[in-house]
């Protein structure tokens, strides 16, 4: 009896041994991102591989999903543990205003910046939109429903004294939008992201296009009123056809959890971009400018205690 308790103990450890069963948790996590071909889900992808290889017990995988409003919704059902959204849409939600008007999320807590998401409206070229106004009655794309874009498009028709009811509009992602644009279905669609935006450079090169400006008067106003916008241009030459520089907006993307996540892993990941930050940088042209000097501002909402520990550590907040 004791000779067979011996064999049962050592298969056990051998076991234990060669697939990865023991004594240390490893923890498997998800990571919302957004539609398939736009900035938040390559960045997404690449940070979750990246943090999975890094760090021996955690394990992230990205899922797309339907933007940052939606991510919101999906971190509240327990859908995801991490996820990626626009300070807009964290602020709102925050805060419980726009769409989460009396239902604020007070349990948002911000991880780290990931990338600038700068404001692109892009035209056909032989659409004759010009102006915003010009949008009235001509169908485009504003992203999908609970994406950024659309409520990004809501504050520019509201400040350039657009009605958008009267704008006709399709709520489809990246990819699709450049599939509509390409075969004249619409004749502009918003989208925000790095530059360049994938999306943009593709259909550039078989449809020609142009820009609106999001600049003087309309963005004065943007940026006085509104505390999640910054200016932003576009430079000459970065997409075919463009040849001036497109004064624009952005807004900063980050990556958000629930306040209940635990401080240690919030502190492990954070730790490890930024000790890596070189390596982050080449994984995609958004991250290219991310650094402890702008990792914690402008987010919308409050530090995570895991993030705040970091920052407190390297003196990059008080």
């Amino acid at each position: 009896m004791k000779r067979i308790t011996i064999i049962i103990i050592s298969l056990i450890i051998f076991l234990m041994c060669f697939t990865g069963i023991g004594f240390s948790e490893n923890y498997i996590f998800t990571l919302g991102t957004a539609g398939a071909g736009g900035t938040f889900n390559y960045v997404g992808s690449a940070l979750a591989n990246y943090l999975s290889k890094q760090l021996d017990d955690i394990d992230i995988r990205a899922i797309t999903t339907g933007g940052s409003n939606v991510n919101i919704r999906l971190l509240n059902e327990g859908e995801v543990d991490f996820a990626l959204a626009n300070g807009v849409s964290l602020y709102l939600a925050y805060e419980g205003k726009g769409t989460w008007e009396g239902n604020p999320q007070k349990n948002l807590r911000a991880v780290t910046r990931t990338h600038a998401a700068v404001v692109h409206y892009v035209v056909a070229k032989d659409s004759g939109i010009k102006t915003f106004k010009d949008l009235i009655g001509k169908k485009g794309n504003t992203q999908i429903v609970g994406g950024t874009p659309r409520l990004i498009h809501a504050d520019v028709c509201k400040y350039a004294g657009i009605d958008g009811g009267l704008i006709p509009e399709t709520n489809v992602d990246s990819v699709q939008a450049a599939d509509l644009f390409r075969d004249g279905h619409i004749l502009w669609f918003i989208t925000a992201g790095s530059v360049p935006e994938a999306s943009v450079t593709e259909i550039a090169f078989s449809r020609e296009i142009d820009m609106l400006d999001i600049g003087g008067e309309l963005r004065g106003k943007m940026l006085e009123e509104v505390p999640y916008y910054f200016a932003s241009t576009i430079p000459a030459g970065t997409y075919k056809g463009i040849d001036r520089d497109i004064e624009t907006i952005e807004n900063v993307s980050e990556i958000f959890c629930d306040a209940s996540m635990s401080e240690d892993i919030v502190y492990e990941i954070v730790k490890t971009i930024y000790e890596g930050i070189n390596d982050v940088r080449e994984l995609h042209v958004g991250l290219s400018d991310l650094s402890l000097d702008n990792a914690s501002g402008g987010l919308g909402i409050p530090l995570h205690p895991g993030a705040e520990k970091y920052y407190r550590e390297v003196g990059k907040i008080d």
